[in-house]
């Protein structure tokens, strides 16, 4: 059961956790589907379930989800969340650069984004226009996790979660204190960090084998 195919469809649900929500979305949290689906892929894992007991919501999920999404990633006023590698990381490691911000964190298009722009380029994947500012979104790269499951080795797998998704965790750990521990994003972003941490020890498992 734990084919390519089951990986890259675990990460191309974990992308979906952070676009806007939608009422497709929302109806699929509704229904159940979502926490079925993940209580299943859980049981596959060997993890304990109560992490998803946060993925049912009750009431107006689709208008609890808006709410929720625009307080913690779209402000209109600070602090808000942005979930984009570049603003996790220093801009630059490029010692040749000389801009003020170079080894500052907390600004878009650093270096994670233009290695991101040429991986899209390679594989021939376009970037939504609205992600053209930020190529390093966590759901561009869940979404292309899940690409590499499909077309790419195990190698390759590795080297993207250690490189480009090895900041999840700072990023849980912003929506927990944001969100002080509870609500809908805080148990995904959990679920998101479990999930990253799992594979990552398979492959290493695998490998030395």
């Amino acid at each position: 059961m734990l084919d390519k195919t089951f990986w890259a469809d675990i990460y191309s649900q974990l992308s979906e956790f952070f676009k806007e929500p939608t009422q497709e979305f929302a109806g699929d949290i509704a229904s159940g589907r979502l926490h079925d689906y993940f209580k299943e892929i859980f049981s596959s894992l060997g993890h304990e379930p109560s992490l998803i007991a946060g993925l049912s919501i009750s009431g107006d999920v689709y208008a609890i989800l808006k709410e929720e999404y625009k307080r913690l990633f779209a402000g209109p006023l600070p602090p808000y969340i942005v979930p984009v590698e570049s603003v996790y990381k220093k801009w630059t490691n490029d010692p040749e650069c000389k801009l003020p911000i170079a080894g500052e964190k907390g600004y878009l298009m650093g270096d994670p984004a233009i290695d991101m722009i040429k991986r899209y380029q390679t594989d021939g994947i376009v970037i939504p226009e609205k992600y053209s500012s930020m190529p390093d979104h966590i759901t561009l790269e869940l979404e292309y996790m899940s690409f590499l499951f499909i077309d790419g080795g195990i190698n390759e797998q590795k080297e993207f979660l250690t490189s480009h998704l090895d900041w999840v965790g700072k990023l849980a750990k912003d929506i927990e204190v944001f969100m002080e521990n509870k609500g809908f994003y805080s148990a995904v972003a959990e679920i998101t960090v479990l999930i990253v941490s799992h594979r990552i020890k398979h492959i290493e498992s695998a490998i030395q084998r």
